[in-house]
């Protein structure tokens, strides 16, 4: 009975434990993370599903250098064999004139050896360890290049759905705001003030901006979505942007006045520099084939013979050997390699010529698109305020009596129109801050 007691209480303490992990992972999936811009970008860059490849394959490469060096490492290995000679050969001696078969040979065999093989000289494979390493730098400079692809495209989606959201509350506020005067309007018709032709243009208003409210409620699910996604974080988990569009627009809208492009720093010149240099060592490889090689071996190994199977015997002999290869002709295959290495060569250099005319192009154009941003951007808070003192203007006027329902209704989209507009005008401000940052090869800054 105590047994079972304990049984028991066992199995309930494993109940009631599996019920307090699962409210434990519910309350973890349900809790909202606070999110910077800042926060959402090194979020991604540690979770980011592209940039885990990225890295990956830089730690393949790092393993690949290691591959290559080994093959400079003396190889050793063990071999056992064993042969039954279940009918021995035939040798044909000739006796007394007369060609006599003779089947020769032990029926087991038995022998084990180690083998030891290592490369002394050769060329090609001193070089082969400079190329692994740029190899590497080059898989390093591509996962440089995906974390700042990563970055970007982080931080243009947070933009989106900071504006999305703030489109969301505009039209929040714009809803109340009218819904409280159709609630005037339509108390004022009751009392034969107004005309149920004012209600009813109030009433249309309420209606479209209810139908565009929900459109963007919806738009903003899907931009967090792919937030969320593109940061590498589960679509189950609730999350906050603390960060205010205001605010990264005070920071983002001081003038940057540089000119001066710094190729070094931008990781798609610096790929192309490394894969030039990686050229050129393709061409020395080919070169360097022409040249001879040595390689050197030694055996250790043991035998055992007889008519049966008795290992208390065994016979040594161990061998060194060494062999030269020393290539003479290749039927001009190994030129036609050379030459198709230099040919790519020039192809790289002629590729980067043209990405240098390229990026400088980029430079002025994302240069002259940030500052026309920054223009029209303070163009459309100068029509905001206007359009928020019309309405105000057009307000008061019709409170007082003075002013028309259509007036009033006209004010309201003009200003909806206009904040729309503003809001699109620094979206466009920020992103091209960072299109014109990465050109000119700056640190992003957020």
């Amino acid at each position: 009975m105590l047994q079972l007691n304990n049984m028991y209480k066992s199995t309930l303490v494993i109940i009631v434990m599996q019920f307090s992990f699962s409210a434990m992972a519910q309350t973890k999936a349900q809790d909202t993370l606070k999110m910077s811009l800042s926060a959402a970008v090194e979020y991604a860059i540690t979770h980011n599903p592209d940039l885990k490849n990225a890295y990956a394959d830089l730690a393949i490469a790092n393993q690949t250098v290691k591959e290559v060096q080994s093959i400079g490492i003396p190889q050793i290995k063990g071999q056992i064999g064993f042969q039954d000679a279940i009918q021995k050969q035939v040798f044909v001696f000739p006796i007394n004139g007369i060609a006599t078969p003779i089947r020769v040979g032990n029926k087991y065999t038995t022998q084990a050896s180690i083998n030891a093989t290592w490369l002394l000289l050769d060329g090609t494979y001193f070089l082969g360890l400079k190329a692994a390493k740029q190899f590497t730098d080059l898989s390093r400079r591509l996962a440089s290049k995906t974390e700042t692809d990563v970055k970007i495209d982080v931080a243009k989606t947070y933009l989106t759905v900071l504006i999305a959201k703030e489109n969301v509350n505009l039209l929040n506020t714009s809803y109340n705001t009218i819904e409280k005067t159709y609630n005037q309007v339509k108390a004022m018709n009751k009392e034969g003030f107004t005309e149920a032709l004012d209600v009813d243009r109030l009433k249309l208003q309420l209606n479209n901006i209810s139908i565009t409210r929900q459109k963007l409620n919806d738009q903003l699910q899907i931009v967090m979505g792919l937030l969320k996604i593109k940061m590498g974080m589960d679509p189950n988990q609730n999350i906050d942007l603390t960060d205010k569009i205001d605010e990264l627009n005070n920071r983002f809208a001081i003038q940057d006045t540089s000119t001066q492009v710094n190729f070094k720093a931008r990781t798609d010149f610096q790929i192309l520099q490394q894969q030039l240099v990686l050229n050129k060592m393709d061409v020395k490889r080919y070169q360097y084939g022409k040249l001879p090689n040595l390689a050197g071996a030694f055996t250790y190994q043991q035998s055992n013979f007889g008519e049966t199977l008795d290992y208390s015997k065994w016979y040594n002999n161990y061998f060194l050997a060494m062999q030269m290869n020393v290539p003479l002709f290749s039927g001009f295959s190994n030129d036609a390699k050379i030459q198709k290495a230099k040919i790519q060569q020039l192809k790289t250099e002629t590729t980067i010529n043209k990405v240098e005319n390229m990026i400088q192009l980029e430079a002025k154009q994302t240069q002259l698109k940030y500052f026309r941003a920054m223009d029209y951007v303070m163009q459309q808070k100068e029509n905001l305020d206007l359009a928020n003192k019309i309405l105000n203007t057009t307000t008061i006027k019709y409170n007082e009596g003075v002013g028309s329902n259509l007036e009033l209704i006209t004010a309201s989209q003009e200003l909806k129109t206009t904040q729309t507009n503003y809001l699109s005008a620094v979206y466009d401000l920020l992103v091209a801050k960072i299109d014109y940052q990465v050109a000119i090869g700056q640190t992003i800054k957020l």
